[in-house]
């Protein structure tokens, strides 16, 4: 690698995160819809005031795009693009405040590094709702920095301050733990000297209750639908009873450790305990060490009673990624990290282009596996909707149901499980009395349940999904006849 501070020092770090780039755009054009990309597509053929499972910015901007641009997988993603080049101008933002004398190397390095963290490889690529998390917490992070910055001058321009607040609300009014960064705030006035002012200033609570009236429509949503959002998450989503677990932060940790690669852990620990340089570095430091901590911290306490899943501490890690070369400043180090990064990404790869490398393996990966063949599939249940004159159809799962959804453009497709979640609230069982349905289920989503809401059932055909020789999926179509109220349903 040529040395930082060198003629065109930036290039090798271009052109790796250029490869990662290669990879998105693979993605973008060719990767199936996920089953949750599909579902929030769905959300956005609904539009409505706040969803089940998440606030409701995302389905309102696919709402936005379909309509632009129309039903399509290019539709599906093309947020993901606006999102990721906005993070970058970030990136950039901060490189000319921590390098000005070679802003470009540390932006190419702190990009490739980026990239290389499988989480947000993947996250800023497809079409979840963090996508617009990570932008809107870092854009939130950088107009606060730049308050903190006038306060520090003696000049506070509050206006920074209150795009911050409206960059934080929407956040949040993406997903929730984008109120992490909210958090991260507080502990920020706290431990930034030039800031503890602030608590005695109205400009700071008023800009605090404008990210919070931000969420009106989600209270306004939740108070029409029995709290359903906000229970799902408090109670609902918890298969099992809460349990102390000592063990299970551990595996927390390990998981993280898999997620962002075991060089980003380390680097941000590493991070976490050094002194940075006055000026932007010590701000940036200490809002993004105070926002890690009030976000990790959180999770791993929570991890200690109930599963939490890695993706929902990354604001913890959003605010370290344009930092990390000012500690990952050793050769070996920055190659190891790439390493993982470009077998992570290969793999990824392999799994969603040839086929699940479980399944190559002697095993099966059903999440994988179920994202093969939905244009198949949805030709198979058009042909039956066609021959049996059905009423509608569905799926056994809100996944694969909004997968088949998306393949045969209609919004209106159903989902019976026994896993509560938007369909339940879309779907009136009284208008369809007595109708017909096409219905596809598999091994691991067996048609059990759906069958209990109709006369009869009947298996019509096993729809064979094949990537280059291998089998990956076999759902099942099923003729679903005489749909009854679930009132009607005698108890299981």
């Amino acid at each position: 690698m040529t040395p930082i501070g060198t003629r065109a020092a930036w290039l090798p770090y271009a052109l790796l995160a250029g490869v990662f780039m290669l990879v998105k755009l693979v993605c973008f054009f060719w990767l199936n819809p996920i089953g949750d990309e599909a579902y929030y597509w769905l959300w956005g053929q609904h539009p409505d005031w706040s969803y089940f499972d998440h606030p409701p910015l995302a389905a309102w901007l696919f709402f936005g795009v379909e309509k632009l641009f129309g039903w399509n997988l290019l539709s599906l993603r093309l947020l993901n693009w606006l999102t990721f080049g906005g993070t970058l101008a970030i990136f950039w933002a901060w490189a000319r405040r921590l390098a000005p004398e070679d802003p470009a190397t540390f932006f190419w390095r702190a990009t490739a590094i980026y990239l290389a963290a499988p989480l947000f490889l993947g996250m800023s690529t497809i079409a979840f709702n963090d996508h617009l998390v990570i932008f809107l917490v870092i854009a939130s992070a950088h107009a606060m920095l730049l308050y903190a910055q006038t306060v520090e001058d003696g000049q506070p321009r509050h206006r920074w301050l209150y795009l911050s607040a409206v960059l934080l609300g929407l956040g949040v009014l993406s997903k929730y733990n984008a109120m992490f960064l909210g958090l991260g705030f507080a502990l920020f006035f706290l431990v930034h000297p030039p800031l503890r002012k602030l608590y005695a200033s109205p400009h700071t609570y008023a800009a605090g209750l404008l990210s919070i009236l931000i969420q009106l429509p989600v209270l306004g949503w939740n108070l029409a639908n029995s709290f359903a959002s906000y229970g799902f998450h408090v109670s609902g989503r918890w298969e099992t009873a809460l349990r102390f677990d000592p063990l299970s932060p551990l595996l927390f940790v390990l998981v993280a450790a898999f997620v962002v690669s075991p060089v980003v852990l380390y680097a941000v620990i590493r991070f976490c305990i050094r002194r940075p340089a006055p000026g932007f570095e010590t701000s940036a430091a200490r809002l993004a060490v105070s926002t890690f901590l009030v976000s990790s911290l959180s999770m791993l306490v929570l991890a200690s009673f109930a599963q939490v899943f890695f993706y929902w501490n990354i604001v913890a890690f959003i605010l370290m990624m344009p930092l990390l070369p000012l500690v990952i400043r050793r050769t070996w180090l920055f190659v190891v990290h790439m390493a993982y990064g470009l077998i992570m990404a290969a793999l990824l790869l392999v799994n969603q282009f040839y086929a699940p490398l479980a399944n190559l393996t002697g095993g099966y990966d059903w999440t994988i596996s179920s994202t093969f063949g939905w244009d198949q599939i949805g030709r198979e249940v058009e042909a039956a909707r066609a021959t049996h004159n059905a009423d509608f159809v569905g799926a056994t799962r809100y996944s694969t149901a909004a997968q088949l959804g998306f393949a045969i453009r209609d919004a209106d497709v159903v989902a019976l499980s026994t896993r509560p979640d938007q369909f339940d609230l879309w779907f009136d069982p009284a208008a369809h009395t007595g109708q017909t349905a096409i219905f596809v289920a598999d091994a691991f989503n067996p048609i059990d349940h759906a069958a209990t809401y109709f006369e009869t059932v009947t298996p019509l055909t096993t729809v064979s999904v094949e990537s280059f020789g291998h089998v990956v999926f076999t759902p099942t179509l099923y003729l679903m006849e005489g749909f009854r109220d679930p009132g009607a349903v005698p108890p299981r």
